[in-house]
């Protein structure tokens, strides 16, 4: 996992295929309305926008295909975080949708807006939740191929 501000992102950028791309997209886009922006290679940006959700009980998720940049760009989430070898997937991966669903534990940080994380296919990551009070967000995921 990485976590940094955006405007940091890029020093990554050779362990990222495609992320120049995307991150060209994301900056150039003046309407932040959700909707989903496909990009070179199977690549997409998605712009979501929501309130969080409580941890409690909430499944994270990982992907075997793609790798997940979650930049926040109004408001704050909380995500939690652990090794996918260290959690439990809960009925069957999601193969069509490149998504499993995990319970176990994990660590939590709060992400604000202009900082962005990066989950790769071992990183379990339940992302868009709370641990006291729920919050509004309006976030970039960027799905990158790995």
């Amino acid at each position: 996992m990485i976590v940094c501000p955006w405007k940091e992102l890029h020093r990554y950028a050779d362990l990222l295929p495609g992320l120049e791309e995307a991150v060209k997209l994301v900056d150039s886009l003046e309407d932040l309305t959700p909707a989903t922006y496909p990009l070179s290679d199977g690549n997409k940006v998605l712009i979501q926008q929501g309130t969080t959700k409580s941890a409690d009980g909430a499944l994270a998720e990982a992907h075997r295909e793609y790798l997940d940049i979650q930049y926040i760009l109004e408001g704050q989430e909380t995500v939690g975080w652990a090794p996918v070898e260290t959690i439990h997937l809960e009925g069957e991966f999601d193969t069509a949708k490149d998504k499993g669903k995990y319970s176990g534990h994990f660590d939590f940080m709060t992400i604000r807006a202009g900082y962005c994380y990066v989950v790769f296919p071992e990183d379990g990551h339940m992302p868009g939740v709370h641990l006291d009070a729920p919050a509004e967000y309006k976030k970039a995921v960027v799905k990158l191929k790995v």
